[in-house]
């Protein structure tokens, strides 16, 4: 299955479906370039799981030393 996002709301939404789908021992493996969009699936994600802590991007922190 191929899902593409046109916007980073959208990425996030798709993030939130999954993280309310709370499917037991789903590992998601993210890879891509910097600005792909991978901080906002995991804000989705975080807040379909009820998570209310702020996500951060692991990248941003470490480049904008």
């Amino acid at each position: 299955m191929t899902l593409i996002s046109h916007s980073p709301p959208e990425t996030e939404a798709l993030g939130e479906s999954w993280g309310r789908g709370r499917l037991p021992r789903l590992v998601i493996a993210l890879t891509g370039e910097l600005g792909a969009g991978k901080t906002q699936l995991v804000k989705g994600i975080a807040r379909g799981l009820g998570i209310p802590a702020r996500i951060h991007s692991p990248t941003f922190t470490l480049v904008n030393e």
